[in-house]
């Protein structure tokens, strides 16, 4: 049967509460570092529920792993890696960016697993540099799936969450959308963030920042290479048919510079 809330604050040494917690711990039973995502059993909490399942799918070496997963009454307890390289938000230098070598090696990874996750028929949603940790190696792991859903080619999505800062042009209009050209975008915002240490679309109010998304109004820094300014012209392209897909973007020649394999193929 499902254990106790006491139980599980005991056997990974700390108590937790509210919506959805994340917290740093040791589990007693096996010495590990983990993270343990708390998620409490709400109504308007059902959705989040389903973050293990899609998870549990995902094998990467560039998405968190999954350890456990514990139900109580009142709490949905997510035990995962913990990565320990700290977030890429962190990471990035506020104003400058990293420099184009490190943030193609980077941006590689995390494209890589989204591309993944596409293939298994799941779209992120909520791609931001708050999402991507570092491991102690300084690999990239996409993180927090959330908001996170399965998907058939073709298909509308009518979910509206997420940060509109990152968010697609059409999510940012309230239309159905598709997932996979949403994650692309997002992973440009990202991109663009990575380069810059800025946010391409930042303003001083809500309306300002949707105005400027569904406009796709952003400005590049002229210090940055021919190449990277095409790749990220490219996944911030309002117009849907236009707009790369993940396949797309791992072929780009900027994202091929010092690779040692060919970007449609996964490294050995």
């Amino acid at each position: 049967g499902d254990l106790s809330d006491s139980q599980i604050d005991s056997a990974f040494g700390g108590g937790c509460g509210g919506f959805a917690k994340v917290k740093l711990a040791r589990h007693r039973l096996t010495g590990t570092e983990v993270v343990v995502k708390v998620v409490a059993k709400r109504v308007w909490t059902l959705p989040f529920l389903c973050e293990p399942e899609l998870m549990a799918s995902l094998d990467h070496p560039n998405v968190i792993q999954l350890f456990q997963v514990i139900e109580t009454n009142r709490y949905l307890y997510i035990v995962m890696e913990h990565a320990g390289g700290g977030h890429l938000r962190s990471l990035v230098p506020e104003p400058g960016g990293l420099p184009e070598e490190e943030a193609r090696r980077l941006f590689r990874e995390i494209a890589g697993a989204m591309r993944y996750c596409h293939e298994k028929g799941i779209v992120h949603l909520d791609l931001k540099p708050e999402n991507v940790v570092l491991d102690a190696r300084g690999q990239a792991k996409l993180i927090d799936f959330g908001l996170s859903t399965r998907f058939s080619p073709g298909e509308k999505l009518s979910r509206f969450w997420g940060t509109l800062l990152y968010s697609a042009p059409e999510v940012a209009r309230r239309e159905d959308y598709e997932g996979p050209p949403a994650d692309v975008w997002s992973l440009g915002v990202v991109l663009y963030f990575m380069l810059t240490g800025s946010r391409a679309f930042l303003a001083n109010t809500a309306r300002e920042v949707r105005r400027r998304v569904t406009e796709g109004a952003y400005e590049l820094p002229p210090h940055l290479s021919q190449g990277a300014q095409s790749l990220i012209r490219e996944m911030l392209t309002v117009d849907l048919a236009q707009r790369p897909t993940l396949e797309q973007v791992l072929g780009h020649p900027w994202l091929s510079q010092g690779c040692r394999y060919s970007a449609h193929l996964e490294p050995v």
